[in-house]
């Protein structure tokens, strides 16, 4: 699975953000399922950014989405956004890292 995450960080509110990021990113790397994310920000649009990350499957992102500890790591990290953010779950179909299911 892949979850993508388009985010319009607040202006002044990057480092706060990045940092809140960071600390939801160390929780999520012990998370049973989680097989990796990136953080990317927009060449074009600095204020625009891209979080990806890859999950076992459907089960292990719901156990993610549903575990306290992750809700109060991503309340500071969402305090750096605007309300506009977008965010799907993406079935891997094809390439190297596609799995049957």
């Amino acid at each position: 699975m892949r979850v993508l995450r388009l985010l319009r960080v607040r202006e002044g509110r990057e480092e706060d953000f990045v940092r809140s990021y960071r600390g939801v990113l160390e929780r999520a790397v012990r998370f049973p399922g989680h097989l990796g994310e990136q953080l990317c920000r927009s060449v074009d649009e600095p204020g625009r950014w891209l979080l990806t990350s890859e999950w076992q499957n459907l089960e292990s992102l719901k156990r993610w989405r549903a575990d306290p500890g992750h809700t109060a790591l991503v309340e500071p990290m969402n305090a750096c956004l605007h309300d506009d953010r977008w965010t799907a779950v993406f079935h891997v179909v094809d390439g190297p890292d596609a799995t049957a299911g």
